[in-house]
């Protein structure tokens, strides 16, 4: 079993098919009243509650997962990246104009 599963959904006895779920486009997941709902996110950013451990496990199966600060740390490092190589490439401009300027006057 996925240990992604078990640390998202719980552990169960179940032995989920995965394959004969995702074919079948009329399958409805039966609610379980003795499963506390679980909040999934992917990575577009939706939301879905689930209230089975088979549904949770289909959808963790395909990429789904529980935290949403997994989503918002992808886009605050690229934030913080992309503003590190601005402000480098900033600094290499003006020291260059700079050096450039004081070569000039010598």
């Amino acid at each position: 079993m996925n240990s992604n599963i078990e640390k998202i959904c719980g552990i169960s006895e179940i032995t989920p098919d995965f394959d004969s779920i995702a074919s079948d486009p009329n399958f409805v997941f039966q609610a379980d009243d003795s499963y506390t709902a679980v909040v999934l996110y992917n990575s577009e950013g939706s939301i879905i509650n689930v209230n089975s451990w088979l549904e949770c496990a289909n959808y963790v199966n395909g990429g789904w997962f529980s935290n949403i600060t997994d989503l918002i740390n992808y886009e605050k490092r690229l934030f913080y990246s992309l503003l590190f190589i601005g402000v480098l490439a900033t600094f290499i401009e003006f020291s260059r104009q700079y050096r450039g300027q004081k070569n000039s006057k010598i």
